[in-house]
């Protein structure tokens, strides 16, 4: 694949702006990257968008290592596990030139799953049935996100944050594992998610300056919008 440095400034802005977000409120920016980014070039997820990723959860996961809550997280890691294998194998069996269509329904579903908003106990048929649709939500458009947020969203700040992140880094380690078998994901995917990676960065360093504004409510809004057009805009251009 040959991309110009016009889509990799693209794709790094769209990144930035999701890292913003990540760092501020703990949702994945893969919500808002992933959808720009596949209207870039569906080369670049979601392989190189979630490596990309991993340094910055890395990072966000130790800084809050203190205010993980690992409660019934190992019933959750279990869903996780499922849930990306069977994605996996479902990205083998899709067309590169209809991976499009493919995840903008599935980011307006996940779009729906998070405008509920509906509080979720700890329970291990809850754990398992959100881990199983994040693992296979992280691995097919990267933004698994909304269904382990809908466990965690009612946790402090710094809860979710951590807690979150530590979540990611696993299921970042488990997809690329599974990208890989896949075919999916290798030396040429993995130099673009380097390419990428200054976007996260970026981003993190902007977002304490953000925070206290995209707090107040509207990050979760803008994240659900800019989603909403994306994927939408994801499926009008697989029929043009």
């Amino acid at each position: 694949m040959i991309l110009g440095p016009e889509a990799i400034l693209l794709a790094t802005l769209a990144i930035t702006f999701g890292a913003i977000l990540q760092a501020a409120t703990g949702l994945g920016a893969g919500m808002v990257a992933f959808p720009l980014i596949a209207l870039i070039s569906l080369e670049l997820v979601p392989g190189p968008l979630i490596f990309s990723s991993f340094f910055l959860s890395i990072y966000m996961a130790y800084i809050g290592r203190k205010d993980i809550r690992f409660a019934n997280m190992n019933v959750l890691v279990v869903g996780i596990i499922g849930g990306t294998i069977l994605g996996g194998y479902c990205l083998t069996l899709i067309p590169l030139d209809r991976l499009g269509l493919f995840f903008g329904i599935l980011l307006l579903g996940v779009v729906a799953i998070s405008i509920t908003g509906r509080k979720m106990a700890y329970t291990k048929t809850n754990m398992l049935s959100m881990g199983a649709s994040a693992g296979f939500m992280g691995i097919t458009v990267a933004s698994g996100s909304p269904f382990v947020a809908l466990l965690y969203q009612h946790e402090k700040g710094p809860s979710i944050r951590a807690t979150l992140a530590y979540i990611y880094l696993f299921g970042c380690i488990l997809t690329l594992s599974v990208l890989n078998v896949a075919g999916r994901f290798g030396y040429e995917e993995m130099i673009y998610g380097l390419y990428l990676t200054p976007g996260y960065i970026v981003g993190y360093l902007f977002s304490g300056k953000l925070t206290p504004y995209l707090d107040q409510g509207y990050s979760r809004m803008i994240i659900l919008l800019i989603s909403s057009i994306s994927a939408l805009a994801l499926i009008v251009k697989h029929f043009i």
